[in-house]
């Protein structure tokens, strides 16, 4: 037994120092996380929730406040929620989408510009999400800004709306809830690939393997002896020691070949769906935004 933990020291010992790493990397982002990083924009206003269409409950607003203010802390990005019933186009008739998605862009990314919202500066890093309840033009518009646009690929801007549209109808606060949950996740400083992975989650896929290759080869028997002492002696022509000669010989050789082609790939007009700046353009007021939505 002790001789497979010698054999085997430097596997424990290099878990050890994963183990002592991933607590160390864990507590410190936990700490990071519960601090956040200091607000450097003061310009804006306290207010993140509009409730123009008067779909949430006063209980249910001072719930998201109190949600989005411990989100931005977390993520170093403003979140901002407006609700509209109101038409924003002029119109007797057919409405087409990109007259729709131009409207909406228009009012979510001036609302942000002119009440001066981003967590680190001015016009800086934060989300706005507008839903609009007007029958006709309804539909839900995300705008992103500062890191949450160089952030936000088109599937990340689909996750939000696929969730608030699933939920919007039934329950609006549970719609809203989910955007700002989602956004914390998308957000979080914690968060380095397009993927949300605990470090503990990491060691535990890390030990599974290394666990079961250590019990394995305890549980295991030593080999039975294939040799003796006398396998190589001919004892009936004197002792004289037998070799067995054996040759390895190159019968023949094949030799096959495989082009190996590279792939690509381009997302649409909105933007690549695996990289961020989605739906780039600039506001009115001349500040870089990205975006995306859909009409219900």
């Amino acid at each position: 037994m002790k001789q497979y933990f010698h054999y085997f020291r430097f596997l424990y010992i290099a878990l050890g120092i994963m183990a002592v790493i991933t607590i160390l990397a864990s507590g410190a982002a936990w700490m990071r996380d519960r601090t956040g990083a200091e607000r450097s924009n003061t310009s804006c206003p306290e207010e993140r929730v509009y409730d123009y269409a008067d779909v949430l409950s006063d209980e249910e607003e001072e719930k998201l406040r109190s949600l989005i203010a411990r989100t931005e802390r977390a993520t170093g990005c403003d979140i901002v929620l407006v609700t509209l019933n109101e038409a924003l186009i002029d119109s007797n008739g057919y409405i087409s989408d990109y007259e729709w998605e131009k409207a909406m862009t228009n009012y979510a990314d001036d609302f942000y510009d002119q009440n001066l919202y981003g967590y680190n500066a001015v016009h800086g890093d934060g989300v706005l999400l507008l839903d609009n309840w007007y029958e006709g033009q309804g539909g839900s518009w995300l705008s992103t800004c500062g890191r949450a646009y160089d952030r936000y690929s088109r599937s990340m801007i689909n996750k939000v709306i696929d969730g608030v549209y699933d939920r919007v109808e039934k329950n609006p606060y549970k719609a809203y809830e989910y955007y700002v949950k989602t956004v914390g996740e998308q957000m979080s400083r914690t968060r380095r690939l397009g993927i949300s992975v605990s470090p503990l989650v990491c060691l535990v896929v890390a030990l599974i393997p290394a666990i079961l290759f250590v019990t394995t080869h305890l549980k295991s028997t030593e080999g039975a002896k294939s040799t003796v002492q006398t396998t190589y002696v001919d004892y009936e022509h004197g002792g004289a020691p037998v070799f067995t000669v054996q040759r390895d010989e190159l019968i023949n050789k094949y030799v096959t070949s495989c082009a190996i082609k590279s792939s690509s790939s381009s997302g649409g007009s909105g933007g690549s769906s695996s990289s961020g700046r989605s739906g780039g353009h600039r506001s009115s007021s001349g500040v870089s935004h990205g975006g995306g939505g859909r009409r219900r």
